[in-house]
This record gives structure tokens, sequence and C-alpha cells, in this order.
């Protein structure tokens, strides 16, 4: 009888897994980036409705308050309701955008003579 020797087969060595934490500057740019789209997207489409995109941007900072910076996007979902409250703006980057507009208006609108 013979004996055949079984040689188990190597084990690949796999990595260990890599936790894809978000970072504050990542946080912070997608913010500001959708800010800004938010208030461009009325103006190219007039229908779109506020409460929506709202929604829309509580859904992301929810996203990077699971995977990120929680402080901040948990400090960031209150200022969007608040300003929602106060406002109406669907986003705070939306509300800052809209009020520089209304100053940069303000300021290149002749003045009234006395």
């Amino acid at each position: 009888m013979t004996v055949i020797p079984f040689k188990r087969p190597e084990q690949k060595k796999t990595a260990p897994p890599v936790q894809t934490r978000r970072s504050l500057g990542e946080f912070a740019g997608a913010m500001a980036l959708t800010g800004l789209v938010f208030f461009l997207l009325p103006m190219l489409w007039s229908g779109f409705s506020m409460q929506l995109l709202t929604v829309v941007h509580l859904l992301i900072a929810v996203v990077y308050f699971q995977q990120g910076p929680r402080i901040a996007a948990a400090v960031w979902i209150a200022l969007t309701l608040l300003t929602l409250v106060i406002t109406s703006a669907p986003s705070p980057v939306t509300y800052a955008l809209w009020r520089g507009q209304v100053a940069l208006d303000a300021g290149l609108a002749p003045a009234a003579p006395k």
C-alpha cells in the first residue's frame, strides 16, 4: 500500500479590512457643492420643490453622519433644520449664497438720488 502525502494548499494572505471613514474636508466639500447645486437648481427649473432639496441634503448629511465625522454632521443636520425652519432654505450654504446675491445686487444697484 502506497501512502500519498497530503499537503494542504497555502491560504492566501488577505489584507486586513480597511475602514473607509470619510474626512471632515470631504464632508465640507460635499456640503458646499450640494449647497451650490441647490442654489442654482431653482434657477434652471422653477418647478423643483425646496422640500425635496432639503430631504436630499439631509440624506447626504445622514450618510456622512454614519460614515464620517459624526459631530460635524450632527451639527450640520441641526443647522440645516434650523435654517429650514427660519428661512425656508434647503441648506445653510444655499441661504448664505442667497444672502450674498442680495447684498451684491444691493451694492451694484445705483443709489437713489436724494
